[in-house]
């Protein structure tokens, strides 16, 4: 995967959930092959994104499996 985008609506941020926290998100996007996260968080505090992490577009209702960026 080089950049990925939202399948519907070619947006290129996306937002995980945190699993103890329902209220709490994580957001990146994927350059160049590599997830980014936002520039405040530390890379501890980063999840581990699998190709069956539940992804979600930061832009439109969008929302699958990571792997379907690919």
């Amino acid at each position: 995967m080089t950049n990925a985008k939202c399948p519907v609506c070619g947006n290129k941020n996306f937002y995980v959930k945190n699993p103890d926290d329902e209220y709490a998100t994580y957001e990146f996007e994927c350059l160049d092959g590599e997830i980014r996260f936002e520039d405040t968080l530390e890379s501890d505090e980063c999840p581990e994104i699998v190709e069956g992490t539940e992804t979600f577009c930061n832009t439109c209702a969008w929302h699958d499996k990571f792997d379907k960026l690919k």
